[in-house]
């Protein structure tokens, strides 16, 4: 990550939230229409004449997601510049599709059953299906990439997906070595997350051709929300799982992977009580629910979620002097308001 000094001086009414916070809605008002432009070029890309692969495109459809990484494309770009031309929407449809590809091929890793309160493919059909689909929407991507006619875009969606699978394997790596350190979790997740974020404002800002220099800083700002999205994400983990966020306390934990919160409490303790926390993570192949609970309520009580808050929050007050360098317009704005609700989300 570049430091802060390609922003120039830093403004000190960034610290504050910025007015009206707002809800996700609020915030992609600005962008409607080109919103439903992406809607139409996305179902459009997924047509097929293959009974089997339509049915499961329109289960897929019938619950999406919130569509954040094109959101975040389209306002990159209008940020820039009023017009929002076609090489964005195929460079945000490009995205969404590298999106879902990835999420087909998480819930088969992980054996998931539900995703966004509705059984995931793999669990509806089989995991063959859903990894044959998740190519599916792999391929589509490359069909859209190439629309944009913009061999930067494709080569910034090249590198993302290096980067996501490095994450991966990282992750795995760490797991497997118990690594627990604070600089090994940032490097894992600016892999997983935050390179798919950087990549959004980036490609949004290449596609209405922005100069070299605000090109690096939408990518700066796309980094930095990825990893503030990853760490809250994290910090959910910690507490009773909810319809919004679908996933049981300590699931990360369970599964060998060791967040910010418990990194925080393990590097600041060193007494009996952290040397056994420590030696139930590094002695056991597979932890029990009453051990994830142990890990998941010592992290707690030792201050590691005010921790990791606190990280996001000084990252959140960097993304937005960064944004304060634009000029003012209401996708600007939507981008700041972007920057408290990932601190603040409950999503």
């Amino acid at each position: 990550m570049k430091p802060l000094g390609i922003c120039g001086k830093i403004r000190i009414f960034a610290l504050k939230k910025y007015d009206n916070m707002g809800s996700f809605s609020d915030i992609t008002a600005c962008i409607a229409n080109d919103m439903e432009r992406f809607r139409v070029t996305f179902e459009r890309s997924l047509h097929t004449k293959i009974p089997l692969a339509d049915n499961i495109i329109r289960y897929f459809l019938d619950k999406r997601g919130k569509q954040l990484r094109p959101v975040m494309a389209i306002l990159a770009a209008k940020t820039i510049s009023d017009n929002v031309p076609d090489t964005t929407i195929y460079g945000a449809t490009a995205l969404e599709l590298l999106h879902n590809a990835s999420l087909m091929h998480d819930d088969v890793v992980d054996n998931s059953p539900m995703r966004r309160g509705k059984e995931t493919i793999n669990k509806v059909w089989d995991n063959h299906v859903a990894v044959l689909m998740g190519d599916f929407f792999l391929a589509k991507c490359l069909v859209c990439s190439n629309a944009t006619q913009s061999q930067t875009i494709s080569q910034i969606l090249a590198d993302m997906v290096i980067r996501l699978t490095e994450g991966e394997l990282e992750q795995q790596a760490n797991a497997m070595a118990h690594q627990l350190s604070e600089d090994s979790y940032f490097s894992v997740i600016s892999g997983k997350t935050a390179s798919l974020f950087a990549g959004c404002l980036k490609i949004g800002a290449v596609s209405v051709n922005a100069t070299s220099e605000d090109v690096e800083k939408m990518a700066e700002v796309g980094e930095l929300l990825g990893l503030m999205f990853q760490m809250r994400d994290d910090i959910f983990d910690y507490f009773p799982t909810n319809d919004n966020v679908g996933k049981p306390t300590g699931h990360d934990i369970f599964e060998g992977k060791i967040t910010l919160p418990l990194i925080y409490a393990l590097k600041q303790s060193s007494n009996e009580e952290c040397c056994r926390m420590r030696s139930i993570i590094e002695n056991n192949e597979r932890l029990t629910d009453e051990q994830v609970a142990m890990l998941v309520d010592f992290a707690k009580a030792s201050g590691g979620i005010e921790y990791a808050q606190a990280k996001m929050k000084n990252l959140g007050f960097k993304a937005k002097n960064i944004l304060m360098t634009f000029k003012q317009s209401e996708a600007r704005d939507s981008l700041l308001k972007l920057v408290d609700l990932f601190v603040e989300r409950e999503m």
